[in-house]
């Protein structure tokens, strides 16, 4: 294997992990990738190492890990059953972090989500609120994220783990979707409907600005055991951004409002179908998590601000500019189609 790197980044393939990599690569940092998407020895960008490797894999993980001062953990878990994601998001982060205090690491950076938090209710809520204190009534995912953050927490207070953990909310921007699983659910690319009415304002945060608060959040000193949420300050309604997605697009995007009961009664309709159906895996929808899903509950996110110094977009043309704008191929000159014009 090639010299050590300054950085590892677990999951540098991804829609945050590739612009991470790139922009630590720009900066002068000498980078190792490790995802399972990736063939060993692949890309072409200056100072940038791509290895195969599975998170759940120790020998895989150390060897990737040996000698690097910085690792972030972006790896995600997908599956079927709760056991797949426990594997993936509980049991790998548990790896990363016995092999990052086996190496020495300086900083773990975790990159985990506001999934794990329960945002079904009102009011406004900081970093002194932890995961949902009741991850059984929540998707797997959700619970699996609350448990490794548990996990690391544990681990930074019997075994000084010098690790950080950063919140990202619903990312949006270059290399994502306009079609967002936080807006609601889309019955088609252009029909949304809401995870409620739409009418409250979400945690909206770009990619870019991700990015830099992971950057920013390797080097801060005296934060390690913190834990960090991030939304910009441009934070439009479900209703207001499929509003602008279809001005700007000029596509006939539609949202439609959703009563979370009649939401819920149409999911147990589906478990009750199931049940007759003799499907496996088929736990009760819990009306915990739908609440939770429709992000009531607004985000404190100024501790990001006043100990890492982060500085998220603020205005709301360039916030669209980079959510929406970005995803838009551009009127060729000599077409008879107006440009576009901000809204």
């Amino acid at each position: 294997m090639p010299p050590s790197p300054d950085v590892v980044v677990i999951g540098g393939s991804g829609f945050i992990g590739g612009p991470l990599v790139a922009s630590l690569a720009e900066r002068g940092a000498t980078v190792r990738v490790l995802s399972r998407s990736v063939q060993s020895g692949a890309g072409t960008t200056p100072g940038v190492q791509c290895v195969r490797g599975d998170v759940t894999n120790p020998d895989d993980v150390s060897a990737a890990v040996q000698g690097a001062r910085v690792v972030y953990h972006l790896a995600a878990g997908f599956g079927s059953t709760w056991q797949d994601f426990e594997r993936v998001i509980v049991q790998g982060t548990r790896t990363v972090a016995e092999i990052c205090l086996q190496h020495h690491v300086e900083r773990l950076i975790y990159a985990s989500s506001i999934s794990a938090l329960y945002l079904g209710g009102r009011g406004r809520i900081d970093e002194r609120t932890g995961a949902d204190p009741k991850p059984a009534g929540r998707s797997h995912y959700s619970r699996a994220k609350g448990l490794a953050e548990q996990l690391l927490r544990d681990l930074h207070a019997r075994s000084n783990l010098p690790v950080v953990i950063l919140r990202p909310g619903v990312v949006v921007g270059r290399g994502g979707m306009l079609n967002h699983g936080g807006l609601g659910i889309w019955g088609s690319d252009v029909c949304c409907i809401g995870w409620g009415r739409g009418r409250n304002p979400l945690p909206f945060v770009l990619v870019g600005d991700v990015v830099e608060a992971l950057i920013q959040s390797a080097d801060v000193p005296g934060i390690e055991g913190m834990t960090f949420n991030l939304a910009g300050d441009v934070r439009p309604t479900a209703a207001e951004f499929v509003k602008m997605l279809r001005s700007r697009s000029r596509r006939n995007f539609r949202f439609y409002p959703r009563s979370l009961w009649k939401m819920q009664a149409l999911e147990a309709a589906k478990w009750l179908l199931k049940i007759i159906a003799r499907k496996p895996e088929n736990p009760f929808p819990s009306y915990r998590d739908l609440k939770s899903r429709s992000l009531r509950c607004q985000l404190d996110c100024s501790l990001a601000k006043e100990k890492l110094g982060w500085q998220p977009v603020q205005t709301p043309e360039a916030f669209f500019a980079e959510a929406i704008d970005s995803h838009l191929l551009a009127i060729p000159v000599g077409d008879l189609r107006r440009p576009l014009v901000p809204v």
